[in-house]
């Protein structure tokens, strides 16, 4: 295929050679790439500010460091874990649970270490929830003080030991963070509470049930009363 321009200077049709043929193609090619870059980039800048316009709630639902602008991580971590720790303590205050070795410096302690390490934050309400029907806040099992969540306690023995409740406390942060957050939402865990590796947190049947009955219960009694 032979292709002509034409001369405005001589009046007349020249044909293009291979060599400016290709010249003109590579030069059209860029003028179309530059031309489909710009747009995207314009569009990307475009969609951004929608969305930093519109996602208010962000640093309310957030559960991983992953997902936080770090440029406000402090922020959100300081007012994040006073709040833990004043949820913590209004609910552990209670008459009911009077001699708990739990309070909120412990609990927010241990899910700042967590977080830290692990970028995943464990509700406050789980593990409310799970101390309860674990060993009634600390007050009833093999070694209730300083293992209040049974961490490393099964059907055949004791396997882990810890020296104080906020030992026994920080190992079931981490386990959990670790072992089950890391893989399942709290949704999926209400309904099958098994582990990455799909072992579950406690043998006897309904603990599924239990947990998230205890969850929502803990959840709406703190919001009414905070």
């Amino acid at each position: 295929m032979q292709i002509f321009k034409f001369d405005n200077d001589k009046l007349s049709y020249e044909r293009i050679t291979n060599k400016k043929l290709l010249i003109l193609s590579t030069s059209i090619f860029m003028v179309i790439f530059v031309a489909f870059y710009i747009g995207t980039l314009v569009g990307n800048i475009k969609d951004l500010g929608h969305e930093k316009l519109g996602d208010t709630k962000h640093h309310n639902e957030i559960t991983s460091k992953h997902d936080l602008d770090p440029a406000n991580d402090l922020a959100w971590k300081d007012s994040t874990f006073n709040s833990y720790k004043k949820r913590a303590d209004i609910y552990l205050n209670r008459p009911i649970f009077k001699g708990t070795p739990l309070n909120g410096d412990i609990l927010s302690l241990c899910a700042i270490n967590a977080y830290d390490s692990l970028g995943i934050l464990l509700p406050v309400e789980l593990a409310l929830s799970q101390a309860i029907w674990e060993s009634g806040m600390g007050r009833e099992g093999r070694s209730p003080k300083n293992n209040p969540f049974n961490v490393g306690e099964n059907d055949n023995g004791t396997t882990l030991y810890f020296e104080s409740t906020f030992e026994g406390t920080q190992a079931y942060y981490y386990y959990m963070c670790r072992n089950y957050l890391r893989c399942s939402t709290l949704e999926e865990l209400f309904y099958n509470f098994v582990n990455c590796g799909g072992k579950r947190y406690a043998t006897y049947p309904g603990y599924e049930a239990r947990v998230r009955e205890s969850y929502y219960s803990i959840k709406k009694w703190i919001d009414n009363n905070i």
